[in-house]
């Protein structure tokens, strides 16, 4: 043991030296094999402490971040490593808010940059509106059977949850029934959607009950129905003129055919009658426009009578500073006439009208007579 100690401390400076310089080889090849390297990674975004009567109107779904540290453990680094976090803890009411990105780094690493380190985000009150169940038929029951009323639901209203623009941006709130070749009465579950303008689904509400109980009663035979024609109008008479009256014989025709068809339609159109250019009465005979699935009524006429009728129209037209002349006045005589100009109003059909300009009428005081105002012919 003494032996092993004298060992040891003889020369412990030289020996002390060479570990040094030892360590500061391997530090230096190390270093040389395993650089301290920067890279940007593209991270997923997420939030915390969002108040439950709140909601996100938009929310980023990643951001870059620079990361720095040695060069095995960044190469080995993936998004999912990482995450940005944004913190809504101090927010309590709706808003737009300008918030921080945090991001936590990994062990022996640096977050260098963030891009971007704050992010803009609109805060929306979360509300709850209740709506009547709407539906739509998909096909049609078995040949002879049509619906004996329309659907019934339980319940018939629901409540939808969501933020402010978005439940704005609902149309209706429907459920899809197929009612294809069925032959008897139909009972099943359907699930109710939120709808937009566009017909497309809207996904960021929740719908309570999102299920109702639909009943779908049949009958034998097809429903009727007494509709009003409207004549379908399409072009402008010759100017000047306009439509004053349009008359349809019969009014009224009965039709039957398809529930889904005929309880949703609430007049009879024709087809399009093309008026551009006419200048007197246009009579017509035309069928009505039926979609499929619909019938006119056995007694009921297939062609129907339209007429037309048009009229000139009567305008006014006023012509202002029309100078006020003397008539009939003795050469011996001075006068001064107060106001020297007046504005006059001229009625007539427009095709007359509408040519009148300030040459084409005088007036003037007689002084044998009261004001006169003449219109010269054009």
């Amino acid at each position: 043991m003494k032996e092993l100690k004298n060992w040891f401390l003889k020369n412990i400076d030289i020996k002390l030296l060479s570990l040094f310089l030892a360590i500061i080889l391997w530090l230096y090849i190390a270093g040389g094999e395993n650089p301290i390297v920067e890279n940007f990674i593209d991270i997923s975004l997420s939030q915390n402490n969002l108040s439950e009567d709140l909601v996100i109107k938009e929310f980023p779904v990643n951001v870059s971040v620079g990361i720095k540290g040695p060069k095995n453990i960044i190469n080995n680094i993936s998004p999912g490593h990482i995450s940005g976090i944004v913190n809504f803890s101090e927010i309590s009411k709706e808003g737009l808010y300008k918030l921080e990105v945090e991001v936590a780094a990994p062990k022996r690493t640096q977050i260098t940059r963030i891009i971007p380190s704050e992010i803009k985000v609109e805060v929306e009150r979360i509300l709850t509106k209740e709506v009547e169940v709407e539906y739509s038929l998909i096909g049609i029951p078995e040949k002879g059977f049509s619906l004996a009323d329309e659907p019934q639901f339980n319940p018939l209203k629901v409540k939808i949850i969501g933020a402010k623009s978005v439940l704005e941006s609902i149309k209706q709130t429907i459920c899809a029934i197929d009612i294809s070749g069925i032959k008897e009465d139909l009972n099943k579950k359907i699930k109710v959607r939120a709808v937009g303008v566009n017909g497309n689904d809207i996904k960021e509400v929740k719908i309570e009950p999102d299920i109702v109980e639909v009943s779908i009663s049949l009958t034998r035979g097809y429903p009727e129905k007494q509709l009003a024609v409207k004549p379908k109008i399409v072009g402008k008479p010759a100017p000047g003129y306009y439509i004053s009256e349009i008359l349809s014989n019969p009014d009224e025709i009965k039709i039957f055919g398809n529930y889904s068809k005929i309880n949703s339609i609430e007049f009879l159109e024709t087809i399009p009658i093309d008026v551009s250019g006419i200048t007197k009465t246009l009579s017509v005979k035309v069928p009505p426009t039926l979609d499929e699935g619909l019938n006119i009524a056995e007694g009921e006429v297939e062609l129907i009578e339209i007429a037309i009728q048009v009229k000139e129209a009567i305008i006014d037209k006023t012509l202002k500073n029309i100078p006020v002349l003397p008539q009939n006045i003795s050469p011996f005589v001075s006068c001064e006439i107060i106001p020297e100009t007046v504005d006059i109003t001229v009625e007539g059909k427009n095709v007359l009208i509408d040519k009148l300009e300030e040459e084409n009428i005088k007036a003037s005081i007689s002084f044998m007579d009261s004001f006169t105002a003449k219109v010269k012919s054009f």
